[in-house]
């Protein structure tokens, strides 16, 4: 793996920085408040539910279902070229159901309505890494 990337790359601030460096790690970790126990995504200073600025970096079992999805048919930027057709999924993780976190399918994968995820890592250069979806096959 080489920092040759050519696709945007996060930019984490303040708020964001611990999150990923859990992704990194291969960890899905959310902020949860400590006074009411919400979860909160994108991270912020402050609960959106009670107001608290207490919160802590917690795991996630990193499962969810599909609440909404769009496929990518145009080239908007040079890079994406060899991945158009992609799709950008919407979830709605199980530890909360409005916990909304997007990113995109994994390639080859078809979306759906509540379709299963698991969360997986892709890491693009030495120091990012990336989040996917990636449906739960039915056994």
């Amino acid at each position: 793996m080489s920092d040759e990337y050519l696709k945007p790359l996060p930019r984490p601030d303040r708020d964001s920085q611990p999150y990923w460096e859990f992704i990194r790690k291969g960890e899905l970790r959310l902020q949860c408040c400590d006074r009411c126990g919400t979860w909160r995504f994108p991270p912020r200073a402050i609960c959106g539910r009670c107001h608290s600025f207490d919160s802590t970096w917690t795991a996630t079992r990193g499962l969810g279902r599909v609440t909404s999805w769009i496929t990518t048919h145009q080239v908007f930027a040079p890079a994406f070229r060899s991945e158009v057709p992609y799709h950008v999924v919407q979830v709605a993780l199980d530890e909360q159901p409005d916990l909304i976190l997007p990113g995109q399918l994994v390639p080859g994968a078809q979306p759906g309505a509540d379709l299963r995820v698991r969360a997986r890592f892709h890491g693009v250069t030495d120091g990012v890494t990336l989040l996917f979806w990636e449906p739960i096959l039915a056994s």
